[in-house]
């Protein structure tokens, strides 16, 4: 009786493990897609931006006639009044001219002291193709990639027509539009909102210096700063298998085998790198890549303020591509004299895709924000600052900037005169 219940119980795991064998080699897992609220997403921390909220001039010069001269900058009314007006003027057909050699009836000092007009200035310049995301510019653009570093529209002297000019980065080189529906009474209109504001005069390079102190804001503001699980989550998609390491330094650095997250914590400062394999692809152009790393900082952490592009690739770079987009508060930008910490964001492409990332990690709580009236020096009191200045001879722009002052807290934002030299670093007039 026992060998027969042995011999069934044998017989029934026989056919038990037949069947789950069956099931194990021709069924297919019943796969539940995970819904898309479920996924682990990185915290927002700044807010998203497109192109057209990161292009504009640092500066607008306004040329009045009679020698007098005065500055506008970004955010103030007249400002942004006389951005509205160009942005919705028509622009078709550009004929290159060499500026130093064009037969015009008078010189282009004469213009900037005699003809009533306006200068958009784009201190590193800006690509024709990208100008046309915020401009209406029209028909075939210049064939040789030059970039734009003023656009000077005036009335002619008869006062019967306007000419529009885009100066660019090749010495000599400008563009005349063929066609541009600027009116007569569109420079008039610009012309009086410049009129009750401080005179300027032409300094060093292409500058303009007031002829009297300037009273700005310093502005005084508590910060936060992004964590590190926070950027985590934001630059690796699995956070959990990131092996740490801190230098020598004091930095942290956060790596999952082939992408990198080093912390300078004492700096508030973070970079980020992922090393891109050289593929044999056409080199994307700039416009494209700079809508690549404008999405790269929406996707990875947002805008911590407001930023505006500052620095584009050169034209012969062919192996990757640098962008500076620079820190703006309210009017001025922010300069920091060492070149790091805080003040822009640098990211690089290769064959579009980012391979180097640094930011500040600092986050104003605007909340918290003071404001308290401040004057730089103008006139005289500057000029002699400048005079004194041991390294005058290497000034190629001197311009009001916010200098950045922190804290563990805080961060102040005090207005001072900044100098950029011809290597490309920055100074304040102390």
């Amino acid at each position: 009786m026992i060998e027969k219940l042995k011999s069934v119980t044998l017989a029934v795991m026989i056919c038990l493990s037949l069947v789950l064998s069956y099931l194990l080699a021709y069924s297919y897992p019943q796969l539940e897609p995970l819904a898309q609220e479920k996924y682990v997403k990185a915290d927002p921390v700044g807010t998203q931006a497109v192109l057209e909220d990161l292009l504009f001039p640092d500066q607008m010069v306004l040329h009045l006639g009679e020698q007098v001269h005065t500055v506008l900058y970004p955010s103030t009314r007249s400002f942004n009044s006389i951005l509205d007006t160009v942005k919705q003027r028509y622009i078709e057909g550009f004929r290159k001219i060499n500026t130093a050699t064009a037969v015009l009836p008078v010189t282009w000092d004469e213009i900037r002291d005699k003809q009533q007009g306006v200068e958009l200035r784009f201190r590193d310049g800006v690509p024709f193709n990208v100008l046309q995301r915020v401009m209406q510019i029209k028909g075939e653009l210049p064939i040789d990639n030059d970039v734009v570093t003023r656009i000077w529209i005036y009335t002619k002297e008869t006062k019967d027509d306007v000419r529009t000019f885009f100066f660019t980065d090749s010495p000599g080189v400008a563009y005349e539009a063929i066609k541009a529906d600027f009116t007569v009474k569109d420079i008039e209109k610009f012309v009086q909102l410049g009129a009750d504001q401080t005179p300027y005069t032409p300094g060093p390079g292409e500058s303009y210096l007031p002829t009297k102190p300037l009273t700005m804001p310093a502005y005084k503001v508590n910060f936060s700063l992004m964590t590190a699980d926070q950027l985590k989550r934001s630059f690796f998609v699995d956070p959990a298998i990131t092996r740490n390491l801190t230098e020598r330094d004091g930095s942290e650095i956060y790596t999952d085998g082939k992408r990198g997250l080093q912390l300078k914590n004492d700096q508030h400062w973070m970079a980020y790198s992922d090393p891109v394999a050289p593929v044999e692809t056409k080199q994307p152009e700039i416009r494209e890549n700079l809508l690549a790393a404008i999405q790269f900082v929406n996707q990875h952490g947002g805008w911590n303020g407001q930023y505006v592009v500052n620095k584009v690739p050169q034209r012969m770079a062919t192996t990757s591509q640098s962008f500076v987009f620079r820190q703006y508060f309210e009017s001025l930008p922010v300069i920091n004299e060492r070149q790091e910490n805080i003040g822009f964001i640098k990211i690089v492409l290769q064959k579009g895709v980012v391979s180097s990332f640094e930011r500040s990690v600092i986050v104003p709580e605007n909340r918290t924000l003071s404001a308290k009236d401040t004057q730089i020096a103008g006139g005289e009191a500057l000029g002699q600052k400048l005079a004194q200045y041991e390294k005058r001879s290497s000034v190629v722009a001197i311009y009001p900037a916010y200098k950045p002052v922190t804290d563990e807290l805080t961060l102040e934002l005090v207005p001072a005169w900044a100098v950029e030299l011809r290597d490309g670093s920055y100074e304040f007039l102390e």
